[in-house]
């Protein structure tokens, strides 16, 4: 991951666990985007970045931002996440992108006016002399930037804009937004369809309550899961490539939870994974989440997802 790191833009500007620069070195053919689950759309996008960049003799490079701009501006209206930051770093960087850099969305750096983006971070910072962006790119205070005007700014300054079109499966423009509707139903085949891969996240195992230990079906609980887009209830999953496992996401309601989480019971799995970092995935649902009566029937609710997994696979 030393291919990924923040723009300083302030002092508190920084991301944790990311080294952060002033500005890089090298020129470079640069995309710009949030990039939320690195769908079969930014895959398109990531394509036509490298080639342009081997065409050009250039680095390439993918600009983003953290948090999601909404979580700052309208915190209601904010997205649930498919990916964090580094399942997203990981995913951009398989499609063979030479450097990630992240932005720490704030306030201050929300009122940046358009033209100031281009010329400081984009050309000055980042050294853009390539820019591939989507059909739909806006930018800078109040997203009063267009495709139009990063054209005419290129054209004065020395790079070049390219503009690509919308990338479809079966009729339909493929999007982040599509795609957490999707998981959201529980219709994770479809999701898969338009993401190119299984819904999959990667997160460290952290401790629980203990309860599934009790019941007789240990669970590894997962960090930083609840805002995850996915319908409450119980999944088929696939862990580490290799075991199967029973994964349910919600707030547990036959013990009074409130806070989602999401704990995965991994077959003819014996061990420790507290601290360390698992890959889940999802391959079908299950069942919706419900409240038992009691932990005895929770308990042959347990046996029976499991029972169904193994047929399964």
């Amino acid at each position: 991951m030393e291919r990924v790191v923040c723009l300083r833009t302030s002092q508190s500007g920084s991301i944790k666990g990311l080294e952060c620069v002033e500005e890089l070195t090298e020129p470079y053919a640069v995309t710009v985007g949030n990039f939320d689950g690195i769908h079969r759309g930014h895959q398109h996008l990531l394509e036509r970045l490298t080639s342009r960049a081997r065409e050009k003799g250039l680095k390439s490079l993918v600009l983003s931002f953290y948090p999601h701009p909404l979580r700052v501006l309208s915190p209601t209206q904010a997205p649930c996440e498919l990916t964090d930051i580094r399942e997203r770093s990981e995913l951009i960087l398989k499609h063979d992108v030479d450097q990630v850099v992240f932005i720490r969305f704030d306030r201050r750096f929300s009122r940046l006016p358009a033209e100031d983006f281009i010329r400081e971070v984009l050309w000055s910072r980042l050294k853009c002399r390539h820019l591939v962006v989507g059909y739909d790119w806006r930018f800078g205070y109040k997203r009063e930037g267009e495709i139009e005007l990063a054209k005419e700014l290129g054209r004065e300054i020395g790079f070049e804009v390219e503009e690509t079109e919308p990338f479809r499966v079966n009729g339909h423009v493929v999007s982040s937004t599509l795609i957490r509707r999707l998981l959201h139903m529980g219709r994770l085949e479809e999701a898969s369809l338009y993401l190119g891969r299984n819904y999959t996240l990667k997160r460290k195992v952290i401790s629980g309550e203990g309860r599934g230990f009790t019941l007789g079906f240990p669970t590894a609980n997962l960090q930083n899961t609840e805002n995850l887009c996915l319908r409450e209830g119980v999944y088929a999953v696939k862990v580490e490539d290799h075991f199967m496992g029973v994964a349910n996401y919600g707030i547990r309601p036959t013990f009074g939870g409130k806070k989602r989480v999401l704990e995965v019971h991994i077959l003819d799995f014996e061990g420790n994974l507290r601290d360390k970092e698992i890959r889940v995935e999802f391959l079908k649902f299950l069942r919706e989440e419900r409240k038992f009566s009691n932990p005895e029937e929770l308990k042959r609710q347990i046996e029976e997802d499991i029972s169904r997994v193994r047929g399964l696979f």
